[in-house]
């Protein structure tokens, strides 16, 4: 009798533990991040354009810069609108990774260089909320 119970609620654990997984998991919770991080990304590449061309650093530097921030901008387009069904959603990965290919060309330029560790973080901030981003596509079940 008590193995029966038992096994009873151990499967009944099991679901409620799926569904709370599923709920967890549920774009209606994390939808609102993606917005955020969008934000957080065009906050932090601006704010190293403004670096680079405040400290005059070279046009090699202004132009991965510039070219990123075009780059994600294009990218976040291109995402609404396969949000709104007008595009497949897979359009937006091609020129996510072009941007994240920008991102690590100029931190592999930077990487060494004195006085550029504001502009590192700032553009691994940058990268960190695409990555994020990306995860949270993989994560999050569509409704």
């Amino acid at each position: 009798m008590r193995a029966g119970i038992a096994a009873v609620l151990r499967a009944s654990l099991r679901l409620g533990m799926a569904h709370n997984v599923a709920a967890f998991l549920s774009a209606k919770v994390w939808w609102p991040l993606f917005p955020v991080l969008l934000l957080l990304v065009v906050i932090a590449l601006s704010a190293a354009i403004v670096f680079v061309i405040k400290r005059k650093a070279s046009k090699t530097d202004v132009v991965l810069q510039v070219l990123t921030l075009v780059c994600y901008l294009f990218t976040a387009v291109v995402a609404m609108a396969s949000e709104s069904g007008t595009l497949s959603p897979h359009v937006h990965r091609l020129p996510s990774l072009v941007t994240q290919a920008l991102l690590l060309a100029q931190l592999v330029r930077i990487w060494h260089r004195e006085g550029a560790r504001s502009l590192r973080a700032l553009n691994l901030i940058a990268w960190g909320g695409i990555l994020a981003d990306t995860a949270l596509h993989f994560l999050v079940k569509p409704e």
